[in-house]
């Protein structure tokens, strides 16, 4: 909420009309809260909402592990790899007809659930998800792989998705 009370209502919109135009949004963590549904201080791009208000999960290193479509998109890496997590959002389907299903690029096999957030709402749900909003792109990225040693070619292969470069 902190960030879209920076863009303002003025700036949400700019974002979206962006990405509907066919620009590309990545975000990731908090960047990912706020591309989803459910709030309505959200920029409402991607067909997720939350699996519960309890967001503070904790910060630690989990699991995830890339889908079929999740390493044609972000590079072959099969099995479970470690990631850093930092309170990143499990999401399931908001079910809204007005925007495509996403599509999930990677998965948690771990979890954290610390700080009273429900236990087994995080193990194989999404944790990279994707999907196409208008003319444009939309990937979200729970953790950060970014900040992670040896993952840190995701973000620039999801860049490369979401501008249509592949």
């Amino acid at each position: 909420s902190k960030q879209a009370e920076a863009l303002t209502e003025m700036g949400r919109k700019a974002v979206q009309d962006f990405v509907e135009n066919g620009g590309g949004y990545i975000g990731i963590c908090a960047g990912a809260y706020l591309a989803r549904s459910g709030f309505t201080w959200g920029l409402n791009l991607i067909d997720a909402r939350t699996v519960s208000s309890k967001w503070q999960r904790g910060r630690g290193t989990i699991k995830i592990e890339l889908s079929e479509k999740g390493r044609d998109i972000l590079g072959e890496r099969p099995g479970q790899l470690d990631c850093l997590y930092v309170n990143g959002p499990i999401v399931k389907p908001a079910e809204l007809d007005a925007l495509p299903d996403y599509e999930t690029l990677a998965w948690f096999r771990t979890e954290l659930a610390e700080n009273d957030s429900p236990k087994g709402a995080m193990v194989d749900s999404p944790a990279i998800f994707a999907a196409p909003y208008k003319s444009g792109r939309v990937l979200c990225v729970s953790p950060h792989p970014e900040q992670t040693r040896g993952l840190e070619e995701i973000i620039p292969r999801a860049v490369e998705w979401v501008t249509g470069r592949t």
